[in-house]
């Protein structure tokens, strides 16, 4: 086996003069040295194996993981010594930019960009007052952190608001900050190479750059590459056989290998107990490697880009529970299209555009399975806690929904499962008592409790005790409510949880259509932002789609789209008629933003009833069934 201390020794042409090769400036672009050193020549050699690595800019040799690496996520949920972000990896010509990431100990505090590099922990993890939650935030002078450096860069913004405003497990909020802080990476990369590397790679000097101290670098086996990249300034290592070594070759400087100490190569770990990562990627450093880095699946590293073995197992297991819960969905899907809701104080009115749209609507159209979306049913029916049995039953109905109630809009919201249960599975799930259900059973009560199970998870499952260790007061979005008082609950905590029940449907479930009639405009990650961020526009939240960390409504301002007062709800109206003006059948004048007359605004309002009767024929077609409708707040 080679060693660089061994096997090479210093060695310079007799008339080579200064050592250290033309050098231009990437601050200044001013000459300041010159000598005769070539893309052959080296200021250091290292070995590793049978492989040589050398480098005629920088004075160290990083330790090589470009070979046959596994991706798979560390302890902080980022690739370790295989993370084109944290160490450098061989280069590509997809990812030329991927060489100017920046070198962490380059960055420290008070610049901005240290916090891409910060590393959560269980005291930064903020979990709310009230119940022992299992989701929470990240503390607020991280969050300023990370603000700050958005606004440097202007970019990011869904990542910054999900880190204000959106609730995770800890696990999650691990893999959430590791995917922000490689965004914010990636557009500083991306930044530096249209600014500095890029007018060097089109117009190459006529003499080398000098090394940018601040750049990662790369590693590639290519001599031209080698070449082009060193006269660029760029930091770039050689790997070649000993046997291709010219003894002519100028060498300033054997040197050991550089080993990584401030990277974290440990599995994740929670209590003590391992629960790591799965690997996504195993081979060389190339294209898909780079991909798997700089493109997180599904905003989630916790789930494979494929289907796995054990999921295909289980679906097999379960594929009898699976059609009887499909035929028990399809059943419950027809019965309520003919579904009306009660008459009762604590259900808040729908908006009345909405409801009268449906009321007209033509319910005896063709409807053909091809046209069929299944949105699921992201969140228990709201009438499943108003028509229940007894007052113990709305209790322990209650006490199952708030216990899983973050953790699970976190789930959705997150990483969403393939399937969502049907209204049998949420009563079922409503109506534990105990975690009897993770028993083997044969008993037919057992089986649906089992199907509750295998879609809601076991993290989900394990919150529904019923009174079981209940504590004495709730927290909801800053309302306590006595847990005595849940067999009949206060007037105002009821309408709220309706409407917020009623409220997320409605959001899920535009989203699910729009993601079906606007397919077109969802394909890239871009257009996926444009459209994220026209949808969230709709309603007046700050968080997206879910409102788990955001006060309750306390003024018509605040109600967006249902706001009485027109002059607050168009500019929502807008947005609505924004997003469905991409839909297929869309009225032409959808496209045109409303505007207000002084005059009673009437046009604003049939352009309003023509809108919702667009929406609700559209969905009714699409769904089979009543869609979803906002529903107005209730001010007890």
């Amino acid at each position: 086996m080679a060693s660089a201390l061994t096997c090479f020794k210093p060695y310079t042409h007799p008339d080579d003069g200064v050592l250290f090769g033309w050098s231009l400036s990437f601050e200044t672009n001013q000459v300041k040295s010159s000598a005769n050193l070539t893309s052959l020549d080296v200021q250091v050699v290292a070995c590793q194996g049978s492989w040589v690595i050398t480098s005629l800019n920088v004075d160290f040799v990083p330790e090589p993981h470009i070979f046959d690496e596994e991706l798979c996520c560390q302890a902080n949920s980022h690739f370790g010594l295989a993370d084109c972000f944290q160490w450098p990896q061989s280069y590509h010509k997809d990812y030329t930019y991927a060489v100017c990431i920046p070198h962490e100990e380059r960055f420290p505090f008070p610049n901005p960009l240290y916090i891409a590099w910060y590393m959560q922990t269980p005291a930064d993890f903020i979990i709310p007052a009230g119940p022992s939650f299992q989701v929470g935030m990240l503390h607020e002078s991280k969050v300023k952190a990370f603000e700050d450096l958005f606004h440097l860069m202007r970019l990011a913004t869904h990542e910054i608001m999900h880190l204000q405003h959106h609730p995770l497990v800890f696990r999650d909020l691990v893999v959430f900050i590791a995917q922000l802080q490689c965004t914010l990476l990636d557009i500083y990369t991306v930044l530096q190479f249209v600014k500095i590397l890029y007018p060097l790679l089109n117009t190459l000097p006529s003499r080398p750059v000098l090394a940018n101290p601040n750049w990662m670098g790369c590693f590639t086996n290519n001599t031209q590459v080698c070449k082009v990249l060193y006269f660029a300034g760029v930091p770039v290592w050689l790997v070649h056989r000993e046997e291709f070594i010219p003894p002519t070759m100028n060498i300033i400087q054997p040197v050991h290998l550089t080993y990584p100490d401030h990277i974290v190569k440990t599995v994740y770990m929670e209590n003590g107990v391992v629960k790591p990562f799965p690997a996504i990627y195993h081979g060389p450093c190339g294209a898909l490697h780079h991909f798997h880095i700089c493109h997180p699946y599904e905003g989630n590293l916790t789930q494979e880009p494929q289907p796995t073995p054990s999921t295909a197992s289980l679906s097999q297991t379960s594929s009898g529970s699976w059609r009887q819960s499909s035929q028990k969905q399809t059943k419950s899907t027809r019965e309520r299209a003919r579904w009306e809701e009660p008459d009762l104080p604590e259900i808040p009115k729908p908006h009345g555009l909405f409801m009268s749209a449906w009321k007209i609507l033509d319910k005896n159209l063709q409807w053909t399975p091809s046209e069929h979306i299944d949105p699921g049913y992201h969140f228990p029916k709201p009438t499943l806690f108003v028509n229940v049995t007894s007052p113990e039953h709305k209790k322990t109905y209650l006490l199952n929904w708030l216990a899983a109630w973050p953790l699970w809009i976190s789930q959705v919201d997150v990483h969403p499962p393939s399937k969502f249960p049907s209204p049998q599975m949420w009563r079922d799930f409503l109506n534990m008592i105990s975690m009897s259900i993770k028993q083997p059973s044969l008993t037919h009560s057992a089986a649906p409790k089992s199907a509750v199970h295998d879609i809601l998870g076991d993290d989900i499952v394990h919150l529904a005790q019923g009174m079981v260790g209940a504590p004495e007061v709730i927290t909801w979005h800053g309302m306590e409510v006595q847990v005595v008082s849940l067999s009949d609950p206060p007037l105002q905590f009821m309408c709220s949880l309706l409407w917020e029940l009623y409220e997320l449907d409605f959001h899920y479930e535009l989203l699910v259509l729009d993601q079906v009639l606007a397919a077109h405009l969802w394909i890239s990650d871009e257009s996926q932002i444009t459209c994220q961020t026209l949808l969230y526009s709709i309603f007046h939240s700050e968080s997206g789609l879910i409102m788990w960390s955001e006060p309750l409504p306390q003024g018509l301002q605040q109600l967006g789209m249902c706001a009485s007062d027109m002059q607050v709800a168009l500019p929502f109206l807008n947005n609505f008629c924004e997003l469905l003006s991409t839909w297929p059948g869309a009225p032409a004048c959808l496209c045109t933003p409303a505007e207000l007359d002084g005059q009673g605004n009437a046009l604003v309002y049939e352009y309003f009833v023509l809108a919702c009767q667009f929406y609700i024929q559209t969905a009714y077609t699409h769904l089979g069934c009543q869609p979803s409708l906002p529903h107005l707040f209730t001010f007890v």
